[in-house]
């Protein structure tokens, strides 16, 4: 019998027990956090290079109006939450919660580790709003915000747990979390894990559920003031950085 260890609160996963199997990868279920792991988890290298023909991007650029509609009601609920006007979008793809910010008066910024989209972003938008950068160099550049939003960007990452304190660094304190990520603990996820259209690694290879985001985003001093219900196994959470 052999052990990988979970990620994000380092209990034994038992590789002899998997949830199922897809595109040669195993599910594997912490029973500490609840978090599911994609084994082998790739390296680094490999997921770069599955990004560099990656499909979702040019996918995500379509629907533009109901994407810019759904991310300013989203915003409208945050800026009362807020303690100040500083916006940034981790993941920003082509710039659509960007501009939904801007018209709704943040100082927004975005950014995204994938240039074809930031360039995108900036000749629409405009070129002072979006730049090429991951949430680890933006945080080791001492830049700061008041509202981060992050939607369906962790599950993709390589070191959840690096991305997660790189989101608090950047937060000032009393500063709003905006998450969001598939549910892998929703009621209306298929039995059987690998039958989920979200269970589709290496694209997505770390799968949350409210009990373990909660354990990751206390980790690093980020407080879930809520999870916003939804029909779709998906999860929606909003967390205050309190430390």
């Amino acid at each position: 019998m052999s052990y990988q260890q979970c990620k994000i609160c380092s209990g034994s996963l038992n590789t002899a027990a998997p949830l199922g199997h897809k595109n040669n990868y195993h599910f594997l279920q912490c029973p500490v956090c609840t978090t599911i792991t994609v084994s082998p988890f790739p390296s680094l290298a490999e997921l770069q290079a599955f990004y560099q023909s990656y499909k979702g991007t040019v996918d995500y650029n379509k629907k533009a109006d109901k994407k810019l509609s759904r991310a300013k009601k989203r915003i409208k609920r945050l800026i009362p939450l807020s303690p100040g006007k500083r916006f940034l979008d981790v993941g920003c793809n082509y710039g659509f919660t960007v501009k939904s910010a801007l018209d709704l008066g943040l100082q927004a910024k975005g950014i995204d580790i994938d240039a074809t989209a930031v360039a995108a972003s900036q000749k629409t938008y405009g070129t002072n709003f979006f730049s090429v950068s991951s949430v680890e160099d933006y945080a080791a550049s001492g830049q700061k915000a008041d509202i981060l939003y992050t939607s369906e960007v962790i599950e993709h990452v390589h070191d959840p747990e690096r991305f997660v304190a790189s989101i608090a660094k950047i937060l000032d304190k009393n500063g709003i979390l905006y998450l969001t990520t598939p549910d892998a603990g929703h009621w209306r996820r298929p039995k059987i894990f690998a039958d989920w259209e979200q269970a589709m690694p290496p694209e997505h290879i770390t799968y949350f559920t409210r009990k373990s985001i909660a354990l990751l985003l206390e980790k690093h001093g980020l407080k879930v003031e809520n999870f916003t219900w939804t029909l779709k196994p998906n999860l929606r959470v909003v967390a205050r950085k309190v430390t």
